[in-house]
């Protein structure tokens, strides 16, 4: 699992390792100064949270049109001075409104921010290197929010405000040093095509008439719940259902990210291999389910099982989270027309977006209202999305990565039809 050669490469790996450090000291501690130092209610912060992420779903759209006509690096660079900016401005926030307007901005540069780094890397990379460079971006960021997580955990065995301020300020300074890296990188143009695609039919019209590529959008925000139920059913079920000791949703966070930079690059590598896809997909589902009924078979039983059972169900939930990103990264970006890529992947990030905006509170109504019977509706959530992503890649990607195939690149893998799926389903 060789880190990439390339020096842009390199650069850019460990730009995004760095936000990544910064974000990851503030990721955990954010909701605690919310509370604590600002004064906010639990209800507000998360109102907020909520009202930012929704006005954010549109923030990746939006990246696309600057991605496909203008500089790459200058995208990523004012997204990332926007974030520093709006996270030095936490430190003064001392109201509803204020933190609402300030969360706004965090967001929607974040969200943009998300397919205009993809891009970035995707452009000083060739060939199948394209799905493993951003495999080893995912990477490196997992590691930094790994990292800055414990930093920030030894931060608050100190009292008082002073290290929030010290957390905030040291965020701010990443999107910094991360923007410093990405402009020692050469100019990161789009495709000469894409200027003389202005005269052609738009971006956004062209996809809005391709329906397997927003198909695969609106499947992945299905998918993508694996999200919420780490972030937000994983540490709710634990409090509330189980007798697992409290610091377990801290531990098995960590847990997380560790096994997913051990296995991203290595399962993004099995990706570009014939039947590569069909196997993800597969295995993802499985992963899923056992996640699912572990998580649901922690509830009355005792301390050491339901810690067992614990272990078990987030490594077989991070084990699908890895297969379905790897299919995602590998599909959003191959299936995407060259000169159109920054349109079309700044949609598919949406995917996340809208997941992220009604996930945390679809979760915790279903589990409030089912007990353990709704981990059995979000296995059908998280198995429908994943199923449905295989079926239209089993049926529509041969033939679209053929179309898309580059002159002097190896011929793409070839995906097989599933046998999961019966033919006339």
């Amino acid at each position: 699992m060789q880190p990439p050669r390339n020096r842009s490469q390199r650069l850019i790996l460990v730009a995004y390792l760095a936000n990544a450090l910064g974000t990851g000291l503030f990721l955990p501690i954010s909701v605690i100064y919310l509370t604590r130092i600002v004064g906010l209610s639990a209800t507000r912060a998360g109102l907020g949270l909520t009202i930012a992420g929704l006005v954010a779903v549109v923030a990746g759209p939006c990246a696309g049109p600057l991605l496909d006509r203008f500089d790459a690096r200058a995208v990523v660079v004012g997204c990332f001075a926007v974030s520093a900016l709006g996270f030095a401005a936490y430190l003064a926030v001392d109201s509803f409104p204020s933190f609402v307007a300030v969360a706004i901005v965090i967001q929607f540069a974040s969200r943009m921010g998300r397919p205009s780094g993809r891009v970035l890397a995707l452009r000083v990379a060739s060939g199948r290197d394209r799905v493993v460079a951003l495999a080893w971006q995912r990477t490196l960021t997992n590691l930094g929010y790994g990292v800055g997580g414990l930093l920030a955990g030894l931060a608050l065995l100190f009292h008082g405000r002073a290290p929030f301020d010290v957390l905030l300020a040291a965020n701010a300074v990443s999107f910094v040093v991360a923007s410093a890296l990405v402009l020692r990188l050469p100019p990161m143009r789009p495709p000469v095509a894409t200027v003389a695609s202005r005269r052609d039919q738009g971006a956004y019209r062209q996809l809005a008439r391709d329906r397997v590529y927003l198909g695969l959008v609106g499947l992945d925000v299905l998918v993508s719940f694996h999200d919420s139920v780490l972030i937000v059913a994983m540490p709710l079920w634990i409090s509330l259902h189980t007798t697992a000791p409290l610091s377990m949703p801290g531990l098995l966070f960590a847990l997380n990210t560790l096994l997913v930079v051990l296995l991203s690059v290595r399962v993004t590598r099995r990706i570009t291999k014939p039947s590569g896809i069909t196997r993800s997909y597969r295995t993802a589902a499985i992963g899923f389910v056992v996640a699912t009924a572990c998580f649901a078979f922690t509830a009355g039983a005792g301390r050491v099982l339901a810690v067992v059972l614990l272990v078990l169900a987030v490594s077989a939930l991070t084990l699908g989270e890895c297969e379905v990103t790897a299919g995602e990264q590998f599909l959003s970006t191959e299936l995407a027309p060259e000169r159109f890529r920054g349109s079309y992947m700044s949609v598919y990030s949406s995917a996340m977006s809208v997941q992220q905006a009604i996930g945390p509170a679809l979760v915790t109504a279903v589990l409030a209202a089912s007990g353990r019977a709704g981990w059995a509706a979000i296995a059908l959530i998280l198995v429908a999305g994943t199923v449905g992503s295989l079926g239209l890649a089993a049926r529509h990607a041969p033939a679209r990565l053929a179309e898309q195939a580059e002159p002097g690149q190896p011929d793409p893998p070839r995906v097989p039809e599933s046998p999961v799926l019966d033919k006339d389903s």
